[in-house]
């Protein structure tokens, strides 16, 4: 079996990266079965996502929020050369939600507190972006100072 074929078959040990993604991802899987299951929508959550609404109905947002956090899941472990592509599914999952919430504050009936939910949406894609750039503890590389003194 050629190289390249075998990095796509196997699976990468265990790291952070891929505890992060997993607990990101167990997220997201709940909360779109939260969604699934909350039957009716009150009035006030029902207005702020009235940009959502218009797109699909909610049970549809609920399984692509737990198809996004699938994703996640598997990206904690699989393929073996990339350890951080499921921060790419989380971060546009979140964007998306966010702009959601402000889209229905400027284009729909939703108050401006509207806007807080979709700061805490924009700041949580703002943490997987972040998250995604740092290194497993493992790879650390230390420095030494060149004038001995460490």
């Amino acid at each position: 079996m050629s190289n390249k074929i075998q990095r796509w078959l196997t699976f990468r040990p265990w790291q952070r990266h891929g505890l992060v993604l997993m607990v990101g991802g167990l997220v997201y899987i709940s909360l779109g079965v939260m969604y699934l299951t909350i039957g009716e929508l009150s009035h006030r959550r029902e207005i702020n996502l009235s940009v959502a609404l218009e797109v699909m109905p909610l049970k549809y947002w609920a399984l692509l929020f737990i198809f996004s956090g699938a994703l996640a899941c598997l990206s904690s472990r699989w393929p073996s050369f990339s350890d951080s592509w499921g921060y790419m599914v989380l971060c546009g999952m979140s964007s998306g939600w966010s702009a959601v919430y402000l889209m229905s504050y400027i284009f729909g009936p939703a108050p401006i507190t509207s806007t807080t939910y979709a700061l805490i949406w924009f700041l949580m894609a703002f943490t997987w972006w972040a998250i995604s750039g740092l290194v497993n503890p493992e790879k650390v590389i230390v420095v030494e100072v060149p004038d001995g003194t460490n």
